[in-house]
Parts: C-alpha cells; sequence; structure tokens
C-alpha cells in the first residue's frame, strides 16, 4: 500500500517545488534585448547597436545553459543530480562566459567595449530582476494573496 500526500493534506515541506518560469524570464531578456539594440542604433551607430546586441547575448546564453542544467533535477530523490548538475551548470556557465567574450573580442574587429559590458551588466541585471520578481509573484502565490 502506498500513500500518495495530496496537496491539501500534505506538509508544507511535502509539497513539490514549483520551477521557475525560466522561459518567460529569457524571453523577455530577448525581448528587451532586441528593443535596447533598436533603441541605440537610432542615436548612435550601428557598431553600438551590435556590441550591445552582442554584450546581452553574452549574458543571456550562459545563463540559460545554467538554469537549463540546474533545473534538470528536482526532489529529495535525486539529490545528487540536482548537485552534480549545479556544478555542471556553473562551471559551464563560467567557460561559455569567458569564451563568448574570447570569441568576441578576436572576431569583432570594429567594436564598441563600453556598449558591450553595458550590455552585458544590464542582463545580468535584468535577469536578477527577473527571478526576484517571478519568486515574489510564486511566493504570494503560495499565500493565496495574488
Amino acid at each position: 500500500m502506498t500513500i500518495v500526500a495530496t496537496p491539501s493534506s500534505a506538509p508544507y515541506a511535502a509539497r513539490r517545488i514549483a520551477r521557475p518560469p525560466l522561459l518567460k524570464i529569457f524571453a523577455i531578456q530577448c525581448v528587451v534585448l532586441v528593443l535596447a539594440t533598436i533603441t541605440v542604433f537610432f542615436p548612435f551607430d550601428w557598431v553600438e547597436a551590435y556590441s550591445a546586441f552582442v554584450g546581452g547575448l553574452i549574458s543571456i546564453v550562459p545563463n540559460a545553459y545554467f538554469a537549463r542544467q540546474a533545473f534538470r533535477y528536482s526532489g529529495a530523490l535525486y539529490a545528487r543530480e540536482v548537485n552534480q548538475a549545479f556544478y555542471r551548470g556553473e562551471v559551464g556557465k563560467y567557460a561559455t562566459t569567458v569564451i563568448l567574450f574570447a570569441v568576441v573580442f578576436a572576431a569583432l574587429s570594429p567594436l564598441n567595449v563600453l556598449f558591450l559590458f553595458l550590455a552585458y551588466l544590464a542582463a545580468l541585471l535584468l535577469n536578477i530582476l527577473l527571478v526576484a520578481y517571478f519568486g515574489w509573484v510564486d511566493k504570494q502565490r503560495i499565500r493565496g494573496l495574488a
């Protein structure tokens, strides 16, 4: 006989932890990146625009890889796999970031480094803000306030 806990009868710790809306977060980041690139293009030049675009991609792509690895497994039964996936995702994120920066600096000759790094930092900040926002919304939903 197996006992299956339903959400109403299960203690809070036994409930399934919801995965963050990763697809929504990265879709919003990509839309903001494209809009920022278009916004930069008109007052400046195409060099600044694609430098900003590439800088944003250097932030978004490794974070997407990390998120894919980190949330591959869930639950106490997969504790070892979750731990290994986090390490694999973090190492892959750093390696991908370094490789992308190296490729960009080696391959793109007219490059505005200021716009590249500003877009990179802005995309990192946007990622942090979106994860915090969706975490807050999820917490409000669990409490029944939203």
